[in-house]
């Protein structure tokens, strides 16, 4: 949507129409972005085929094979959560300069369809079980960003955004080698796996055999002002980021842009603690003899014993070591855009959005039809194509009252009235802003607010 400052965020060559503009604190604006692949709510619940009540595919009743069917040999959930504490912008006669400080959270959970066929079936005979790629990767930080845009000549606008990180804490899977092969005779296991934490807000204690025995979080209602920087502004989790956009008006009607967001990483070194298991375990079964079982050691003693032994045996190779510092980069974003005008007041436009997670790339197009209700009111209706999926309409309304905006975009807003059951992403933004000095014209884009 033209005219909403924070257009910046995905394109720092964008300009807003106005000389300075602020956001609202906390929402200017809030942002919140759920998507998992392949997976919609109707896979997992359903109507029961008799009764008037929900099931979920692991009800007897329930479909595993579709389930299953879903399922792509790594899968993810994945969300993008933000909170931006300040935001303003200025125009000078240098350019466009943008400021934000916002706390950010990206967050992604990998399972392999390997594991889900273990866990719903069992172990077959003569069966290997790949689950690569399992894991997590949890990150939680401070963002500060300046920005700068500046237009050369009426065809070119350049824009870039540096970035300084704080980490809060992290949750990374570095390594996630595991498969599992099964027979009458002999499982056999194999892993080499790695976790690293950042965990600057808590206290990890160990035992004298290395493990970990407790976890105590730190109490954030008891911190005075002084302690507040060491979580918010920690330089010891510190990290480097920049944005890098382009736009291009070849005619009037009609603009090109590119745009690479969260090119950095962030080098985690406070409160670090990683959890190794790496071994070829093989295990050939239980053999009972009735005749060695009494009252006093019956055969649930025996299997008790057995799996105990079992439990610690792979226990034995799980390993944890405090201080190695590692670092980790954002998930990066990359935009390829065309929109042209039919006329001042409509504007169509085509977005390729490609998100660069850890383990996965994933894709969606998006096609949006613009329009200028007068001067207070304006929205926005698009389609999008994401993960095979076909059913991603959304909608955008803004509005100028005065110098306040207001606006709220979602690209899957109508999903939930019309097919909320194969949904497979959700997400909004929703941010206030305080606009001053706006122009209904800057070299001949009429945009969305002014």
């Amino acid at each position: 949507m033209r005219g909403v400052p924070q257009s910046s965020r995905v394109n720092p060559a964008y300009q807003p129409n106005c000389k300075f503009y602020i956001g609202v604190p906390v929402l200017g604006p809030v942002v919140m972005e759920v998507s998992s692949n392949p997976l919609a709510y109707k896979d997992i619940i359903y109507p029961h085929p008799y009764e008037d009540s929900l099931i979920t595919f692991l009800h007897p009743l329930g479909d595993k094979e579709a389930f299953m069917d879903k399922l792509k040999p790594l899968n993810y959930i994945s969300s993008d959560i933000r909170a931006t504490l300040l935001s303003f912008g200025f125009r000078t006669t240098a350019g466009f300069f943008t400021f934000d400080m916002t706390t950010r959270t990206e967050e992604a959970l990998y399972f392999p369809a390997d594991l889900a066929r273990l866990l719903m079936y069992g172990a077959g005979e003569g069966e290997t079980y790949t689950l690569d790629g399992m894991g997590a990767d949890i990150t939680a930080f401070d963002e500060i960003a300046v920005g700068w845009s500046h237009s050369i000549a009426s065809k070119w606008q350049v824009g870039a955004r540096a970035k300084m990180l704080f980490g809060i804490g992290d949750i990374t899977t570095q390594r996630s080698n595991l498969s599992l092969s099964t027979s009458e005779e002999l499982w056999s296991l194999k892993s080499d796996m790695m976790v690293s934490a950042s965990l600057p807000f808590a206290e990890v204690t160990y035992d004298e055999d290395g493990m970990i025995e407790d976890i105590e979080i730190d109490d954030f209602s008891q911190l005075n002002p002084g302690q507040i920087p060491r979580y918010v502004f920690n330089t010891r989790n510190a990290g480097f980021a920049v944005d890098l956009g382009v736009n291009y008006r070849p005619m009037d009607q009609l603009l090109i842009s590119a745009s690479a967001v969260d090119l950095g990483y962030i080098s985690w070194k406070d409160g670090v603690h990683d959890a190794t298991h790496s071994t070829e375990y093989e295990y050939s079964g239980v053999e009972l003899n009735p005749f060695d079982f009494s009252d006093d050691y019956t055969m649930g003693d025996y299997l008790d014993s057995v799996f105990t032994q079992m439990g610690d045996s792979l226990d034995s190779f799980l390993q944890f070591t405090q201080g190695r510092a590692y670092s980790k980069r954002l998930n990066s974003k990359l935009y390829i855009g065309a929109s042209y005008s039919v006329t001042p007041h409509i504007n169509f436009g085509l977005l390729s959005r490609t998100d660069f997670l850890r383990h996965h790339i994933a894709q969606q197009i998006t096609a949006s039809a613009n329009f200028s209700a007068g001067r207070f009111l304006n929205f926005t209706l698009s389609y999008t194509y994401k993960d095979s999926y076909l059913k991603n309409i959304g909608a955008g309304l803004s509005f100028l009252a005065g110098p306040l905006n207001i606006y709220v975009i979602s690209d899957n807003a109508l999903n939930a009235v019309f097919w909320p059951q194969e949904t497979h992403s959700v997400n909004f933004w929703f941010g206030m802003n305080f606009m001053f000095g706006c122009k209904p014209n800057i070299d001949g884009d009429r945009p969305l607010i002014y």
